[in-house]
């Protein structure tokens, strides 16, 4: 493993995204802010919000940092460097995930604070919101292994919209089940079964796909 040339691709990502990274993240904790201070409209229009910054920071990561390298002939470059197949799905994989990982970790987190911390807002909401921040870490990695492994604008398109049709359908199956539904309006946490297994498929999901890529990324003859 060439962990120099690694640290470099991955430092590349980074450097060319931090920009963006610092804007999503901006959208989301104004977001957070509607959600700690505003009434009912400004709560809707946050949880929007918010939603929609990380589906945003992954997608632009995803297209920027693995699609645009293979139209803009990036790809080609960077494979006449010393790196393998492997070394540089590594360095996609670590750099994508690192900084979504920020950007997810952050919102996250801020989100069950000001649920947690706000009495207008009933606690019993945490569950319900990691189930669906859950889905769209979950969607952005099975996104992040299409583009790496297909290659192709148009199916990295079709997970895009495939993993927003999982998130609406989290958000709606579980909000739907009768106990969860009723805990939304109380102040206590409880981690109910239904919870507890779609957060589990979220993670499995997570896991294979990334775990997919550098199966399938193995299994290439051709890398430009």
């Amino acid at each position: 493993m060439n962990y120099t040339m690694v640290r470099r691709l991955i430092g590349k990502d980074w450097y060319f995204n931090r920009a963006a990274l610092g804007a999503y993240v901006g959208v989301g904790i104004a977001s957070l802010l509607m959600l700690a201070l505003g009434g009912e409209t400004a709560f809707f229009a946050g949880s929007v919000l918010l939603i929609t910054a990380l589906i945003a920071v992954g997608i632009h990561l995803v297209m920027v940092t693995v699609v645009y390298e293979r139209t803009n002939q990036t790809l080609a470059f960077v494979m006449t460097l010393p790196i393998d197949a492997r070394e540089y799905t590594t360095a996609k994989v670590v750099a994508n995930l690192a900084i979504f990982g920020l950007a997810w970790t952050t919102l996250f987190v801020g989100t069950a604070a000001v649920i947690a911390g706000r009495g207008a807002i009933p606690d019993g909401l945490i569950p319900y919101s990691a189930t669906i921040l859950g889905e769209i870490f979950a969607a952005y990695c099975l996104i992040l292994a299409v583009a790496i492994v297909s290659e192709s604008t148009n199916w990295t398109i079709g997970a895009i919209v495939l993993g927003n049709l999982m998130v609406q359908a989290v958000m709606f199956i579980v909000g739907n089940v009768p106990a969860v539904a009723a805990d939304l309006k109380t102040n206590v946490v409880v981690w109910r079964e239904p919870i507890v297994a779609v957060l589990g498929i979220e993670l499995a999901v997570a896991v294979l796909a990334i775990a997919s890529t550098f199966y399938l990324q193995s299994r290439k003859t051709d890398f430009v």
